[in-house]
């Protein structure tokens, strides 16, 4: 299970990577808010945040300057990243609410509340036993806004889709468009449960790789970058085996 876990994870990175390069790509040819938040948002996380906070864990980086100095531009990174991404469905969804602009401020404060105050704590911390227990209540706030961010990404998108589902059967629109957003749902609602599975697994107190846990986590994260693959990389044989429809025709 920890080789499973560790190939998901892998993956997600390298999944990460290459839709971050795609998203830039669209936003130059663009010039559309969409794409660029997105781009932001998975630049922020798998290319900046995530490699270098896991990078900073190692035993030759702890409690040295390199260690802190990785752990704090992986923190920044990792604030951009969920702030941009709680950003995207105020902008694509509710952009004439104005209740969602003040979620989505509220949203990305937390995240950089959490993740300014861990890079604090471990910037400071005179030895590591005071680093991980001074961290931990600033995980809190990280977490909370990287949940948030994805929960909503994930309720809009669905909602979304079930309109364009509607409008895709009358010919309204486009069924491979329709589909980005089935994909971009379940993308953001499965990075929920596999992140609610890790809190989880450390308020009871149980290894991160137990079984069961172990096994969400895992499958979670594959699925998960399996369905951000998808979205944003979709091959003709794709749509013509899922949809029903031949893109080379159209």
């Amino acid at each position: 299970m920890a080789r499973f876990a560790g190939i998901s994870a892998l993956l997600s990175i390298l999944v990460g990577w290459g839709v971050t390069a795609r998203l830039f790509a669209l936003a130059r040819h663009s010039r559309a808010a969409p794409e660029r938040l997105l781009a932001i948002a998975f630049g922020g996380l798998f290319c900046v945040g995530f490699p270098l906070a896991s990078a900073s864990r190692a035993p030759a980086m702890i409690m040295t300057n390199e260690g802190l100095l990785l752990y704090a531009m992986g923190s920044i990174g990792m604030v951009v990243g969920i702030s941009a991404l709680a950003r995207f469905p105020y902008v694509v969804f509710r952009a004439g609410r104005r209740w969602a602009p003040l979620l989505s401020i509220a949203i990305g404060v937390t995240g950089a509340v959490g993740g300014l105050g861990a890079a604090w704590v471990v910037a400071f911390a005179p030895t590591r036993e005071t680093m991980v227990a001074g961290i931990q209540p600033w995980t809190l706030p990280l977490v909370t806004a990287a949940l948030a961010s994805c929960l909503w990404n994930g309720l809009e998108s669905i909602a979304y889709y079930g309109k364009m589902k509607k409008c895709a059967a009358l010919g309204l629109s486009n069924p491979e468009t329709t589909h980005r957003f089935l994909l971009w749902g379940l993308a953001s609602i499965l990075s929920v449960v596999g992140a609610a599975a890790m809190i989880t697994i450390r308020a009871a107190g149980l290894p991160i790789m137990a079984p069961l846990g172990g096994s969400i986590i895992a499958c979670t994260t594959f699925a998960t970058a399996a369905c951000w693959w998808r979205a944003f990389f979709m091959r003709d044989a794709y749509p013509r085996i899922f949809l029903g429809i031949d893109p080379s025709s159209a």
